[in-house]
C-alpha cells in the first residue's frame, strides 16, 4: 500500500523551510530545486500508473452491465460539480470584492509582478536527464479507456495480468518517492519565502484570504451538502483523508495523493473496478477548486485592472471559463496558464496585472485541497449511486454505526 508520511514529518518541514527562507533568503531560493525534482519524478510515474488504473478498471467494470450507467451518472456528477464551482467563484469574487482598490498599488504591484514572474522554475543542467513530462491525463484517458474495454472482452488474456502487475509495481514506485514529500514541501516553502519574502506579498493578501474563504465555503456548502443528501458523516470522511490532504498541501502536487486517495478510497468500501476508473475521470475533469480558482481570480483581476464588470461580462467569463478550465486536466502548472489565456482572451487585464498572480499560485493550496476532497468524494457517490459500495466498511473507516447512506 502506498501510504503518504504522516502529518509530522510534513509540518517540521515546512516549519524549517520557513525559518530557512526569513534567515537566508538567497540560499532559500535555491532549494526549489528540491520540490521540482518531487513533481518530475511524480509526473514520470503518474502517466502509466493512471494507464494501468483506468485500463484494468474499465476491463473489470466493462464485464458488468452497469458500466453504461455508472459512465453517465459520472459525467453528469462531474458537470454539474463544474458549473456549481464556476459559478461560486464568480459570485464570490463580486461579493468579496478582493481586487478592488489594488490599481491604486502602482509601481509596487507591477514589481511584485515581475519579480515573480522571473523566479526560476526550471531544473539545472546536472539534473537535465530527468524526464520532463507533464502528461495530460486526458490523452491517458483517450488511449486506456478503450485499451482497457478491449482487454475486458477476452478475460483469458495474459495482458491483464501485465497491466496488474505493472500496477502493482508503479504503486510501489509512488511509495518510495512518497518519502521524499519532506523534503519537497521544505523546498517549496523556503524557496517561496526566500523569493518574495513576507512582507512583499502582503499586497496580495487580500486575494489570498478571499480565495480561500470562498474555497471553504464551497467544500461545506456544495460537498457538505451533497454528502447530507446521502447521509455520509462529512466531517468524519474530511478527518478520514487527513494524510492525503497534507500531503498535497505540504507538496504542492495533486498527483502524491493519487496512489494513497486509490488504497484509501478501496479501504472505505469504494470497489477497486469504480476507483479505477473514477479516480483517473476525476483528476482530469472534476477539478472544482480549480474552476473555483479561475473564475474568482478572473474578477479579481478585473477589479485590479478597474474594468466595470456587467451582468453581460460576467456571463461572458463563466461560459469561456468553464470550456478553456477544462484545459487544466492533468498538467502541473496548467491553472495558472489556463488563467493567463483566458484572462488575455477576454481582455479583463494588462499583462502586468495578470503577473501578479505567479508570485503567489504556489500558495493557492485551496484549490488543490478542495480537489482532492472533491475526487474522494465523487468515488464514494458513484459507489453508492451504483449500488456498490461496501456500507459495513464504510461505517468501520469512519468510526461510525449511524446507518451511513441508509435510504430509508
Amino acid at each position: 500500500m502506498a501510504r503518504p508520511p504522516s502529518i509530522l514529518p510534513l509540518a517540521a518541514a515546512i516549519a524549517a523551510g520557513l525559518a530557512l527562507g526569513i534567515a537566508a533568503p538567497a540560499t532559500a531560493v535555491q532549494t526549489h530545486v528540491l520540490s521540482e525534482v518531487f513533481i518530475r519524478l511524480l509526473g514520470w510515474i503518474m502517466a502509466p500508473l493512471v494507464f494501468c488504473m483506468l485500463a484494468d478498471g474499465a476491463a473489470a467494470l466493462g464485464r458488468h452491465r452497469d458500466a453504461g450507467r455508472t459512465g453517465v451518472s459520472m459525467v453528469l456528477y462531474f458537470g454539474a460539480m463544474s458549473l456549481l464551482s464556476m459559478l461560486g467563484g464568480l459570485v464570490a469574487g463580486v461579493v468579496l470584492e478582493p481586487g478592488i482598490g489594488m490599481a491604486a498599488a502602482g509601481d509596487g504591484g507591477v514589481a511584485l509582478a515581475h519579480h515573480g514572474a522571473l523566479a526560476p522554475h526550471v531544473l539545472p543542467d546536472w539534473m537535465a536527464w530527468l524526464p520532463a513530462l507533464q502528461p495530460n491525463n486526458l490523452a491517458v484517458l483517450a488511449l486506456a479507456l478503450p485499451f482497457g474495454l478491449a482487454a475486458g472482452l477476452r478475460p483469458g488474456t495474459r495482458l491483464l495480468g501485465w497491466i496488474g502487475a505493472a500496477r502493482g509495481a508503479l504503486l510501489a514506485a509512488t511509495r518510495i518517492v512518497l518519502w521524499l514529500a519532506p523534503a519537497a514541501a521544505f523546498g517549496a516553502m523556503a524557496s517561496a519565502v526566500g523569493r518574495s519574502g513576507l512582507v512583499s506579498l502582503l499586497p496580495l493578501l487580500r486575494f489570498v484570504v478571499a480565495i480561500n474563504l470562498a474555497s471553504v465555503v464551497f467544500v461545506f456548502l456544495v460537498y457538505g451538502g451533497v454528502a447530507r443528501l446521502l447521509r455520509l458523516p462529512f466531517g468524519r470522511f474530511l478527518v478520514f483523508l487527513r494524510n492525503e490532504l497534507a500531503l498535497v498541501a505540504s507538496t504542492g502536487a495533486t498527483l502524491a495523493a493519487l496512489a494513497p486517495l486509490s488504497e484509501r478510497l478501496a479501504r472505505l468500501g469504494c470497489p477497486r473496478r469504480l476507483v479505477d476508473v473514477v479516480l483517473p475521470f476525476s483528476y482530469s475533469l472534476n477539478l472544482s477548486g480549480t474552476y473555483l480558482y479561475i473564475a474568482m481570480a478572473l474578477v479579481f483581476l478585473a477589479e485590479a485592472s478597474d474594468v466595470h464588470l456587467g451582468w453581460h461580462e460576467l456571463a461572458l467569463m463563466f461560459g469561456v471559463g468553464l470550456l478553456s478550465s477544462k484545459g487544466a486536466a492533468g498538467v502541473a502548472g496548467s491553472a495558472l496558464a489556463t488563467l493567463v489565456a483566458t484572462a488575455a482572451l477576454l481582455h479583463v487585464a494588462s499583462a502586468d496585472t495578470v503577473a501578479l498572480l505567479v508570485a503567489i499560485d504556489r500558495t493557492m493550496k485551496c484549490r488543490l485541497l478542495t480537489n482532492v476532497i472533491g475526487h474522494g468524494l465523487a468515488c464514494v457517490v458513484l459507489a453508492a449511486r451504483d449500488g456498490s459500495l461496501d456500507r459495513e466498511a464504510l461505517g468501520r473507516e469512519l468510526g461510525t454505526d449511524q446507518g451511513v447512506f441508509d435510504r430509508s
